[in-house]
């Protein structure tokens, strides 16, 4: 299991790049930083808690990833 480093650095990774990618989408539908940012941080953060949430528990209950350290498929968890 990865440490804690790793999970907060995956959240500040995930919520910094959905906070731009949504800020731009307001800019181009023609809406003010100062008046979106507030709900677009707020998106953004509930976005990536949801997305490294469901990362971690993947990882925790030993779920195969598609990119392997070892290059073998991980066993199945038991049940």
């Amino acid at each position: 299991m990865r440490s804690i480093t790793y999970w907060a650095g995956q959240y500040l990774l995930a919520a910094s790049s959905m906070f731009a990618l949504i800020s731009l989408i307001d800019y181009l539908s023609g809406k003010s930083f100062t008046a979106t940012w507030p709900a677009t941080l707020g998106w953004s953060c509930a976005a990536a808690a949801i997305f490294v949430a469901s990362r971690y528990r993947q990882a925790r209950a030993g779920a195969a990833c598609a990119l392997c350290e070892d290059g073998k498929p991980a066993a199945k968890p038991r049940r």
